[in-house]
């Protein structure tokens, strides 16, 4: 896992622990941004965190970029050694699988998807390897999930599910996104979970 920083333009520096999402990478993210944040650096107007990235928006009139390069990048040691701990809560989420609301806005929009032929539960129990649907269903709600960030559209989680590598679900996104999804879905793409906050265009199963 490197850590990769890149200039966004003349006010931002993103910073990125991995392509691929961990538990690692999300602690390490999330240990230099907050260690960014409690170094309150004068110029900083913005940190932005994410699943395994973070992002820094500050003025170039007080800090230089390559100034501001050289406080992230001294951050990262003290984040190898930081403490994979958060402090949360618990939350059940009571989910109305095969409903006829989320059915009926996935046969409108079958052209947009890998396997037009069936239904978004149908593909993903198949990718994965499940005999049927009802297997992937217990898969999906059968272990914790933590919420890793909140983004895209104003309160809408990202839910990370706490097994194994090789027991971690994941499914890619429609091909075209849906212009339709009905608020309160339970979408999923790549090995994330979400729910969607307000009706509006999505592309997760």
């Amino acid at each position: 896992m490197k850590t990769r920083y890149s200039y966004g333009g003349d006010e931002h520096i993103f910073v990125e622990m991995d392509e691929e999402m961990s538990l690692d990478a999300f602690f390490k993210s999330l240990a230099m941004s907050n260690a960014a944040r409690d170094a309150k650096i004068e110029g900083v107007r913005e940190i932005c965190p994410a699943n395994a990235s973070f992002q820094v928006r500050y003025d170039p009139e007080v800090i230089s970029p390559e100034e501001m390069m050289t406080k992230l990048k001294e951050f990262e040691e003290k984040a190898i050694n930081a403490e994979k701990r958060l402090e949360t809560r618990i939350i059940e989420v009571p989910v109305f699988y095969q409903d006829p609301w989320t059915h009926d806005c996935v046969m409108r929009f079958r052209e947009r998807h890998q396997d037009p032929s069936g239904t978004d539960l149908d593909y993903a129990a198949r990718i994965n390897g499940y005999d049927n649907v009802e297997g992937f269903i217990e898969a999906h709600h059968s272990a914790p999930w933590f919420v890793s960030m909140v983004g895209f559209v104003s309160g809408l989680p990202f839910l990370y599910q706490l097994v194994k590598r090789e027991k971690q679900i994941e499914v890619p996104k429609y091909l075209s996104p849906r212009t339709d999804t009905p608020k309160q879905t339970v979408g999923y793409g790549g090995c994330f979970s979400c729910i969607y906050s307000v009706r509006g265009a999505g592309g997760y199963q």
